[in-house]
């Protein structure tokens, strides 16, 4: 008898320390894809989609501080839920303050006891029905929360769960703090478009990129119209207002991996991966169509900008590097402003 539960011990313990080589090996592997991502975008859907497989739920959502104004903590990005693109955890929510004073993942039972009583997540909580909310912290502040469902098999999340997610989370929180601070580097702080610097980073590598799969490239230059006079006769504040209304519109009306970049005051680039000329016209004109029909109130009047668009699509028989790709852009541009602005002109 002592010899068969001596067996059974040693294999129960076999098979434990495969399990946790396996896990450890998994974390290894998580740690080093998450580190070596630094956008910030792919980087959070990475995050989402190892909770998704490893615990095998069908919705999770995350909520993340995007904005540098303040502590508030909004939905940024979820799977399987349909959920409100404003939702939001305030910093003096019962929920973070208690995370801020215990470590640790929180349980549905404590989740609804925190949330479902508090008036400023009752409504979030009823749409996430939560079974586990896992933090992500970073120098003593609380930068995002993980919101998990009910597994799928719906069988409860074990303490190796936790454990292992809690591990994750460490990884998680780094990597999220890594990639807010890189893109806060590479952000114009007042649109939310890459600066500058980073727009030219970024063209001298899709035009690589362009010429050795012999994919299309075309560069969108644009310029709002009178720009000037806005500011002298309404204020800078009230350029801003447009200057952000301008930038949000952009956002809106490209592919997430398009390039949007605010090339300098009143001016944007915009790159256009896999996109020709005629396509990116396309969408050239539907910026211009929205950006002209943008009503911006000041006071008791309403004010209306235009845009003036230059394209050019980079042809490595004429363009030697951005520069050139640039240059053919711009002078469509100037094109576009000399015969009479508000329209989009084609480079040849």
């Amino acid at each position: 008898m002592t010899t068969i539960h001596n067996k059974h011990i040693n294999s129960l313990d076999k098979d434990n320390l495969e399990k946790m080589v396996f896990d450890l090996q998994n974390l290894l592997e998580i740690a080093l894809s998450l580190s070596s991502n630094l956008e910030f975008d792919s980087l959070v859907e990475s995050i989402l989609y190892i909770c998704i497989g490893q615990m095998i739920v069908d919705k999770a959502a995350i909520f993340l501080n995007s904005n540098l104004e303040n502590d508030e903590l909004t939905l940024y990005m979820s799977r399987g839920y349909t959920l409100e693109p404003d939702l939001k955890i305030v910093s003096k929510s019962k929920l973070i303050n208690y995370l801020y004073s215990n470590c640790g993942i929180i349980d549905s039972d404590k989740a609804r006891e925190l949330m479902s009583a508090d008036p400023t997540t009752k409504e979030t909580y009823d749409m996430l029905k939560p079974e586990i909310v896992i933090p992500l912290k970073s120098k003593n502040s609380i930068n995002g929360l993980i919101f998990l469902s009910q597994k799928i098999m719906e069988n409860s999340y074990t303490e190796h769960d936790f454990q292992f997610l809690e591990k994750m989370a460490k990884f998680a929180s780094i990597a999220v703090e890594n990639s807010r601070l890189y893109r806060m580097a590479t952000l114009d702080r007042m649109t939310g478009l890459f600066i500058h610097h980073y727009f030219q980073e970024r063209l001298v590598e899709e035009i690589k990129r362009s010429e050795r799969t012999g994919t299309p490239l075309t560069l969108i230059m644009a310029d709002l119209d009178h720009f000037k006079d806005v500011n002298d006769t309404y204020g800078h504040q009230q350029g801003d207002i447009i200057l952000k209304g301008t930038a949000s519109i952009i956002h809106q009306n490209i592919r997430a991996f398009d390039i949007a970049s605010r090339y300098g005051g009143e001016e944007f680039a915009i790159i256009l991966t896999e996109t020709d000329i005629e396509a990116a016209y396309t969408i050239a004109e539907r910026l211009r169509k929205k950006i002209e029909a943008e009503v911006y109130e000041n006071g008791n009047k309403e004010l209306t900008v235009t845009i003036s668009i230059g394209l050019a699509q980079f042809n490595h028989e004429i363009d030697k590097n951005g520069i050139d790709l640039i240059k053919r852009a711009d002078t469509a541009l100037y094109s576009a402003k000399a015969t009479g602005r508000n329209r989009v002109i084609k480079s040849d």
